[in-house]
């Protein structure tokens, strides 16, 4: 152990146990609300309190550390059900056909930029098609920007959620079959068995599991806590039956949104589960993913890797561009409609940073990493960039676009 890793340790044992407690919940209220007034996400400043409590610099806390894990692995998986929970099918089912254009297109492309860049920068291939689909979905972070415009309704709005909605189910199938492959190498017999696998599991969550959930929610979760201890059963439930067939976690999660979504009643209140969840679980997630930044690393990796960090977020933005205005070309969208549906598609945020973070932490038995820390490190970076040029570019867009 080095001395500045010792140094690190030494800090972080310097504390009682409920004094660190306090220090990162005054880090996870402060930091956010400092972002909120530079007009930046939240998650921002929850990396970003990461990079500062972690033991490049506080060293308050430290990321093998068993409670970090337990909070930021539940956190992990509760933001993927959110994720899933919050996708409007009834808006994908309005604009069918050319949301499936978009989303194919704003999927195919990036997808395919990524993975050549992946290879350019020295992955593999099954690392680089992981690079590809990270950079393919998106978070539609400027989407309550058209809510205040009452712009929801309108056809560019309609196309990019529906598209989301692909791009999102893409970009965990690629994550389970690039992690599976990893791990217990390629075979077409594999490929196979994981696909009749999928074919079982995914009907069983969208119309078993999820019908059983809404069961007991109807029967016995006339209380909040009831709730909240069904809704977290299922999660882990469906979590735990995605590693049973080799997929990751997150999928299970955020296939457990999309089924509960569709069984529950509507207005039926699970806030008492969203507020435990954004307030403690998820944030500490990403502070988790920001004490994985190691300075020294990302020094190196922004003037030595500077084609990998630059090439990433040049790719994404190019890619989303190309697939908005084929889009247009192919659904007949005028220009202010294009443009909006391309910024809506730019920010890269806490999926992207689930996916990386699985990636990195995926090992073969050779305990090789499927993604390493140059990714990890450019990927915040791109993280960074496209939530704060995305919004401020959908708010130039939608003031081109006719009123409702």
């Amino acid at each position: 152990m080095n001395c500045h890793t010792l140094l690190a340790h030494l800090h972080f044992l310097a504390l009682a146990p409920m004094s660190r407690v306090a220090v990162i919940c005054l880090f996870l209220v402060l930091l956010p609300q400092i972002m909120a007034r530079l007009k930046l996400p939240p998650v921002i400043g929850y990396l970003l309190a990461g990079m500062l409590l972690g033991p490049g610099l506080l060293g308050v806390m430290l990321a093998e550390d068993s409670s970090t894990r337990f909070f930021s692995d539940l956190g992990k998986l509760l933001f993927m059900f959110f994720v899933g929970y919050e996708v409007n099918l009834e808006e994908f089912h309005k604009c069918r056909r050319d949301s499936m254009v978009f989303g194919s297109l704003t999927f195919l492309v990036p997808l395919l930029g990524g993975l050549m860049l992946g290879r350019a920068g020295g992955y593999e291939w099954n690392a680089s098609l992981l690079i590809g689909s990270i950079i393919a979905s998106h978070t539609l972070l400027a989407y309550p920007l058209l809510a205040k415009a009452g712009l929801t309704h309108s056809r560019a709005a309609v196309i990019t959620v529906g598209g989301t909605l692909f791009t999102d189910v893409a970009a965990m199938i690629i994550l389970a079959i690039t992690v599976s492959i990893h791990q217990t190498g390629f075979s077409w017999g594999f490929l196979a068995a994981e696909g009749a696998e999928l074919l079982v599991f995914v009907p069983l969550v969208l119309f078993g599991l999820s019908r059983f959930a809404a069961f007991l929610l109807r029967r016995i979760g006339s209380t909040q806590e009831a709730r909240i201890g069904i809704l977290l059963a299922f999660i882990i439930v469906c979590s735990e039956g995605a590693h049973l067939i080799h997929l990751e976690g997150i999928v299970g999660a955020f296939l457990a949104g999309l089924a509960l979504k569709r069984v529950i009643p509507a207005g039926f209140d699970i806030k008492s589960l969203e507020l435990v969840s954004r307030t403690l679980f998820i944030p500490v997630f990403f502070v988790a993913t920001g004490l994985l930044v190691d300075f020294g690393v990302l020094r190196d990796t922004v003037t030595s890797q500077w084609p990998l960090v630059f090439g990433l977020t040049g790719v994404l933005i190019l890619g989303k561009w190309v697939a908005a205005r084929l889009t247009g070309r192919f659904t007949g969208l005028d220009p202010a409609s294009i443009s909006v549906v391309w910024s809506l598609s730019i920010p890269q945020m806490a999926a992207t940073l689930a996916s990386a973070v699985v990636g990195y932490q995926a090992r073969n038995a050779a305990g090789e990493r499927l993604l390493d820390e140059r990714f990890i490190n450019a990927s915040l970076f791109m993280v960074v960039v496209t939530c704060v040029i995305g919004p401020v570019l959908t708010g130039r867009f939608i003031r081109r676009l006719p009123a409702p």
